[in-house]
């Protein structure tokens, strides 16, 4: 019974990736005018896939499918749109309806999305579609920093399968997250219209807080897809070939890893990275180069781990995912001839057979001497605590309550300066301050003047009584 059940699902995933594969001949997005430019940060040129599934829902079966992208445009936005989009059919009770919304950036993702967005539109989509999927803004906007977020606003039905779904289109992208940066799902393909702007030809930006110093290239197939033979990850092993020389892997991503239509919110894998030896257990006792995660992966999109400049040049790597949650997550079955220098392995022992693979290298240069493995820490001294120091004498002395002792000095708003500090400049001003042994002589003097007068004073009126 169990296979029959495991047989009917399997054929409802391969008829759902069907027509989800297939696109409706409808003309796409409309062109531009003399007045606008169409902006692209994928290769018009290159193929486009569905990948960036939205059908993602949380515990109680509510679809909280979302996406969303940041860009810094430089010159004022007209439109904005997809050019294409995937959606289920309404005679298979498939189909969805999609929000479209654009925030003016502010500071972080978080207050971005908790203002009010500068447009917002709902498109119900019956199927595939070229056309529906160009947002024309209700008034032009400034140039500047955005957030362009995607939401699949359809609930799970009671209908068995993969219930309603849309999924965004990916290609080859033109630039790495210094300039466009997407939420984890993985990076669509989105175009602006502009303005025309004398004097600008590169539209998209560096990200507000980010670096320019490096260039990542296009995301390349490494293994195409080999039909439909999906494989799920445990402890899943990839053994990349040398990072070519100036270079750094940037990303990694196994092509629209299944999850088998998980809707529990627990697809969740970890990652680590270590230098390869040549042997397997002997590369994971050693040190961590790079690790992260992924929580919540949507069915069917791009499973992409991000290495950042952390795999550098002149080594190769093994790439260890793990499986972190109950929830199944696992990858398809790529062409059996790998290039040179990839390996992959399942708990330590080596596959014979592929995973799809996408990889995105990026230019660094010369990165300088590695880092060592455990930075060494300079021992640092305790500060002594300063010596007690004589309270000059005043005219008027002051009464103090006695600090409370301290294990390290109190820092104050200014240092105070005392006879006893030591310095140079302090011994010469002090030569003509008076010093605390002459103060007794002082008062003694004071005092017999004081008798001598009061004896003068007491001679004086006696004399004038006897007259």
């Amino acid at each position: 019974m169990k296979k029959i059940a495991a047989a009917i699902v399997a054929l409802m995933m391969l008829i759902s990736m069907f027509s989800v594969l297939t696109i409706s001949a409808e003309d796409g997005p409309p062109e531009v005018d003399e007045s606008t430019v169409r902006a692209y940060p994928y290769s018009t040129e290159s193929g486009i896939d569905p990948s960036v599934w939205l059908n993602t829902f949380d515990e109680e079966g509510v679809c909280k499918g979302t996406d969303y992208v940041i860009f810094n445009i430089a010159a004022p936005i007209k439109a904005i749109g997809l050019p294409v989009i995937y959606a289920g059919k309404a005679e298979n009770d498939q189909d969805a309806s999609v929000r479209y919304e654009l925030f003016k950036w502010d500071t972080d993702a978080a207050k971005t999305l908790a203002g009010t967005p500068v447009f917002t539109q709902e498109v119900y989509y019956d199927g595939d579609h070229k056309d529906q999927s160009h947002l024309v803004l209700d008034a032009v906007q400034p140039a500047g920093q955005y957030l362009f977020k995607i939401s699949q606003i359809t609930d799970l039905n009671d209908a068995p399968g993969v219930g309603h779904y849309a999924v965004l289109p990916i290609s080859e992208m033109l630039f790495g997250d210094t300039r466009i940066e997407y939420d984890a799902k993985g990076p669509f393909a989105f175009y602006v219209d502009c303005e025309k702007t004398e004097g600008v030809s590169d539209f998209f930006l560096t990200l507000e807080g980010k670096s320019a110093e490096i260039v990542v290239k296009a995301e390349k197939t490494v293994i195409a897809r080999n039909g439909d033979s999906p494989h799920e990850i445990n402890e899943y092993g990839i053994v990349t070939p040398e990072v070519p020389a100036g270079m750094v892997m940037y990303t990694l991503s196994l092509t629209a890893a299944p999850t088998w239509s998980n809707r529990n919110g627990d697809s969740d894998v970890e990652f680590n990275v270590y230098k390869w030896t040549g042997d397997y257990e002997e590369s994971v006792a050693g040190r961590v180069i790079a690790s992260g995660e992924i929580l919540d992966h949507a069915d069917n999109s791009n499973l992409t781990l991000k290495f950042g400049i952390a795999l550098r040049y002149g080594y190769r790597y093994l790439i260890v995912i793990e499986k972190s949650n109950d929830g199944k997550i696992g990858y398809w079955e790529g062409v059996p001839d790998a290039p040179e220098g990839w390996e992959f392995y399942e708990f330590g022992s080596e596959l014979e057979f592929t995973p799809s693979l996408r990889v995105s290298y990026a230019e660094v240069g010369d990165l300088g001497p590695e880092p060592t493995e455990e930075p060494t820490k300079e021992p640092t001294e305790v500060p002594a605590t300063p010596e007690a120091t004589e309270v000059p004498a005043t005219d008027v002395p002051v009464v103090t309550d006695k600090p409370a002792a301290t294990d390290a000095p109190v820092a104050t708003d200014a240092p105070v300066v005392t006879e006893n500090s030591g310095s140079e400049d302090n011994k010469d001003n002090d030569k003509d301050k008076p010093k605390g042994n002459n103060v007794l002589p002082i008062v003694i003097a004071v005092v017999c003047g004081v008798i001598v007068l009061a004896s003068v004073i007491v001679i004086i009126a006696t004399k004038k009584k006897k007259k």
